[in-house]
């Protein structure tokens, strides 16, 4: 899955999830968040049958949704949700398909470089008013990697990574309001096991050190808090929303394996009020305040500069909205102020737009913008290997835009075809760093990047027993200039990210209880700066295969290859991802 710069996880059962809209300098970020969301959605005790957990939704009218760009980047493990095979992730497509009425799962799968995956969850309440779920997840990797660029010293490493989560839900609908409360524990264990190549011309003599410091295992935990209510919606009456969520969060190690890493605590908080105007006229306004502190650091005194200052954001909506049915329009204007190492003040447009002009086609523009936190907790899930004594600054998206047409005209076949350009103040870029302690790790480089896009997507079910899909899109880039930053290279690349990318999934069932996906990724046109020089990234060319067989309503096994053309290649430089290998498991559904 991402930010993600990192590989394709081994699916153990593919879940067809709901396109989730993140807003993306990228086609790849981190799919650690993908998989969060995906648990909330998809991991509940009415997890869909298992003969058909695979396939595409059953095709309809479109889904009034910008379409995403989602593509997997991961590094080289598994996961149950990473890449829902049957999904490109267009829009949020609805399904047809039956749900199982179970109320309890597990699932599990094994395989090569030491690939675990599994999953288990119950729904412990499931009643008209109220709902409560408990579930957990299971992901690790610990295998023996040979670098894509090997460097004088070091042409493989152990790749470890351990990911867990558990999470409870629960929900209580009033009269008037519905009520939720969440709480979870992440932890994530890994090691830099990135090639430190950058050091082979001038620290060869240190190579038994480097080597013995991946490994070690940084850990990164993160506990959260959520709960906020959703008024009933009702077209004449007023509506009303508020959600409060704290992280706190700790890392094991900062400059070295002699200092503690960074910790701190992010508080979050929104509220939306809408009134109605006249029949089908809203007004309102949304606000909020984010707050990020860090804790005592004590290796602060190693660096020049103190990167962990307190950001404060304060945040403002005020919105008009129309729907008309097939017509629907929200205009407002974003107004964000930051408070961080320079303040920071934004005012963006919102403007959301939607017109079915027939029963299943549409056609949506969207503009949008603001601050982007890029907080500790979301640049995490988007790269793991950040350097452990710096963080992302915030940056300040002036407009986003998107617009694209959607339809579904001919029976069995839906179409989009889409396009939009960001245009983004001090971005990051990720670059590979020769720290001294850590050997190869992530730095940031900031841009003030513009990325367009344009592209399309198929999907259809006109074969018999075949749901196939296909996405391809085109990024192209601009960069005015580099900010922040000391050593800046004086060529102005989008470094890392893909000027083309492509998504095909194909799902077969000939045959009764067994089905066969098969799902291909590519990724080119990537280019990183390396050593002061320009170095062209090995295309993300991906094939995986998976058959899915159910021998009875609450039992499935499923065996999965990925990687089959063995193709090597890298998310983040230096961080070679799997070859070829396989996985097998089973899926219980109580």
């Amino acid at each position: 899955m991402n930010t993600l710069y990192k590989t394709l996880f081994i699916s153990t059962l593919g879940l067809s999830v709901a396109s989730v809209n993140i807003a993306a300098q990228t086609a790849a970020k981190d799919t650690t968040l993908n998989r969060q969301v995906s648990l909330e959605r998809e991991y509940t005790p009415t997890i869909q049958d298992a003969s058909k957990i695979n396939t595409l939704p059953a095709l309809h009218e479109p889904a009034k949704k910008q379409y995403d760009i989602k593509f997997e980047n991961s590094i080289p493990n598994t996961s149950i949700t990473s890449h829902p095979i049957g999904d490109t992730g267009s829009g949020d497509i609805k399904t047809d398909i039956p749900f199982s009425k179970h109320r309890g799962y597990f699932l599990f799968g094994a395989g090569m470089y030491s690939n675990l995956d599994g999953a288990a969850g119950y729904r412990i309440v499931d009643s008209e008013n109220d709902q409560f779920d408990l579930f957990a997840t299971h992901n690790s990797t610990d295998g023996k990697i040979k670098y894509l660029n090997p460097s004088s010293y070091l042409d493989e490493a152990k790749a470890k990574n351990m990911e867990n989560l558990i999470k409870a839900k629960y929900s209580h609908k009033f009269e008037s309001l519905t009520w939720h409360l969440n709480g979870s524990f992440f932890n994530n264990t890994f090691n830099y096991y990135g090639n430190p190549y950058v050091f082979s011309n001038i620290l060869g003599e240190n190579a038994s050190f480097h080597e013995g410091l991946m490994k070690h295992n940084q850990g990164v935990n993160v506990i959260e808090a959520e709960t906020g209510i959703t008024s009933t919606e009702h077209s004449n009456a007023m509506y009303y929303s508020a959600n409060v969520k704290y992280n706190n969060f700790t890392s094991k190690y900062g400059y070295d394996t002699n200092y503690d890493g960074v910790s701190g605590s992010i508080f979050d908080a929104m509220v939306n009020i809408a009134a109605p105007v006249q029949t089908d006229h809203k007004a309102g306004v949304e606000g909020g305040v984010f707050f990020q502190s860090f804790s005592n650091i004590d290796f602060l005194p190693l660096l020049d500069t103190d990167p962990f200052h307190n950001l404060t954001i304060f945040k403002a909506r005020p919105y008009y909205s129309i729907d008309g049915g097939d017509f629907k329009l929200s205009l407002g204007v974003n107004i964000n102020w930051a408070s961080d190492i320079e303040n920071k003040f934004v005012v963006a447009p919102s403007i959301k737009t939607s017109w079915n002009f027939n029963e299943k086609s549409l056609l949506y523009f969207n503009v949008g913008g603001g601050i982007n936190d890029n907080n500790f907790v979301e640049m995490n899930r988007e790269n793991r290997y950040i350097n452990p004594t710096s963080r992302v600054f915030i940056s300040q998206t002036l407009y986003d835009a998107q617009i694209g047409v959607r339809s579904g005209i001919v029976s069995g076949l839906e179409f989009d075809i889409f396009g939009g350009y960001k245009y983004t103040k001090d971005d990051h870029l990720f670059v590979p760093y020769d720290a001294a302690s850590w050997g190869n790790v992530s730095d940031m480089l900031y841009a003030n990047l513009g990325e367009g896009h344009f592209g399309g997507a198929l999907k259809t079910k006109l074969i018999p027993y075949t749901d196939l899909s296909l996405k391809a899109t085109t990024h192209f880039y601009n960069l005015s200039k580099y900010t922040l930053t000391d050593n800046a290279p004086e060529k102005k690349e989008a470094w890392g990210l893909p000027s083309l990318t492509f998504d095909f999934n194909a799902d077969f069932s000939f045959i009764d209880n067994l089905t066969l996906s098969v799902n291909y990724i590519f990724e080119g046109g990537r280019k990183m700066y390396v050593s002061e020089a320009s170095s062209k990234m090995d295309n993300i060319n991906e094939l995986n295969i998976k058959g899915t067989y159910n021998i009875l309503d609450w039992l499935s096994f499923f065996v999965r290859a990925n990687n089959v053309m063995n193709q090597k290649y890298e998310r983040q430089y230096g961080y070679t991802n799997q070859g070829i290998n396989a996985l097998g498991g089973i899926s219980l559904k109580f």
